[in-house]
């Protein structure tokens, strides 16, 4: 049913997208002018993980650019250096899969399809981390404890990790994060599995029952069509953004799914641009760090997944041949990249796959190496959706020698 809208006291503006899950895609730009929203601070921490935001979380990078800057103060953590820790005040390192410990289970895993059984396995170090190198949940824990807020933090880890009595974590004690993933494993399996029976059978299985395994006939619930809770919320934030004296778009506020062309369509539609640039994944890359990887690099330039995909007959009409180097130009960015002419895309689409366009030199085997799609990305009030807060990803284009 959502919440009920309020006016902001978040910089994402939360309150407002009472229907969405989250709302960080609007850091960026409510940045900028605050005010106008009701808002008198700034953002003047921010500690993120080892992820690469700048290239993967949001569009136009000189506006996030401009939004990290804004930041007195930032620290992350680190595998490499990514684009992303070029803003950093601090780079805290993170241990790689072979160096640190995790709880990896079925349960937030995408399972494998039929009866496979429930499992879960504790990830453990294969190699000692370099000297120096803290596990990332002690240096959290060392953070909250200067700051006073450890107790807080372990009222929140308790709660989210379903940790009993008596292995619930103590406020005024610090944990190792051994001792963590062990107190997990009896709170959550029984006395007798701890971090010492995992190290000695890898892994415990729980069989999954039919009604497990295939859900769809055993779920007692309805599936509303009809949404008629989004009329009540837009009924409500329409109140909210009328004092506040911000224009809104509504449109998105129906009971029943339509389809509403985004900007993008209209400015191919009437001649100003030649494309419509799309993003598509691909099953050897993931995120905004796999090829780094020189085993998937190679597969990657062995496939010319670096190129974009431009339908031949549209491509030859522009005088573009195969594997040549052209430009693509979008509202926000022009950028360099090579095309590949293929049949199996549509004539009015452009195909821009992975996360890729590193130039950090943390990143030497990714470096300057295909484009970032986000890079192309429009990143204002007009191309967030009014419901989920997504932004817009698709973008009109132009493709020329």
């Amino acid at each position: 049913p959502g919440r009920t809208p309020t006016k902001p006291v978040r910089m994402d503006l939360f309150e407002l997208f009472p229907v969405a899950s989250h709302s960080h895609t609007l850091l960026p730009i409510i940045v900028q002018n605050p005010e106008r929203y009701g808002l008198s601070y700034q953002i003047e921490v921010m500690l993120h993980t080892p992820t690469n935001s700048l290239l993967g979380s949001f569009g136009d990078p000189k506006m996030v650019e401009s939004f990290f800057q804004s930041i007195p103060f930032i620290g992350g953590f680190a595998v490499e250096i990514n684009e992303t820790n070029h803003f950093d005040d601090i780079v805290l390192p993170f241990p790689s899969y072979l160096e640190r410990y995790d709880f990896i289970g079925a349960d937030y895993l995408i399972p494998p399809c039929g009866k496979e059984d429930w499992f879960w396995q504790v990830r453990q170090p294969v190699v000692e981390p370099p000297q120096g190198m803290r596990p990332p949940h002690e240096v959290i824990m060392e953070i909250a404890d200067r700051l006073g807020i450890l107790a807080d933090l372990y009222r929140l880890l308790n709660h989210t990790f379903r940790l009993k009595e008596p292995h619930a974590l103590e406020p005024g004690l610090r944990y190792p994060v051994t001792e963590v993933i062990d107190r997990m494993a009896r709170s959550w399996f029984g006395e007798e599995q701890g971090l010492e029976w995992f190290r000695e059978h890898g892994v415990i299985r729980i069989p999954r029952d039919v009604d497990e395994a295939y859900i769809g006939p055993f779920i007692d619930a309805r599936l509303p069509i009809y949404l008629e809770h989004f009329l009540d919320r837009g009924e409500e934030l329409k109140k909210v953004v009328t004092q506040m004296g911000v224009e809104w778009d509504f449109s998105d506020y129906q009971t029943l799914s339509d389809w509403m062309p985004c900007p993008s369509y209209g400015a191919v539609q009437n001649g100003e641009y030649d494309f419509i640039a799309v993003h598509y994944k691909l099953p050897f890359v993931y995120g905004g760090f796999g090829n780094e990887n020189p085993w998937i690099n190679e597969i990657c330039e062995q496939t010319d997944t670096y190129s974009i995909l431009v339908n031949e007959e549209a491509a030859k009409a522009k005088g573009i041949r195969d594997g040549e180097e052209v430009w693509l130009e979008s509202p926000v960015c022009k950028v360099k990249v090579r095309a590949k002419l293929t049949q199996c895309i549509h004539p009015q689409v452009v195909g821009v796959g992975g996360h890729f366009g590193h130039w950090s030199a943390g990143m030497p085997i990714a470096r300057g190496k295909g484009i970032s799609f986000n890079s192309l990305l429009p990143t204002d009030l007009e191309h967030i959706d009014k419901i989920s807060t997504a932004l817009d990803h698709c973008v009109q284009v132009r493709l020329y020698k």
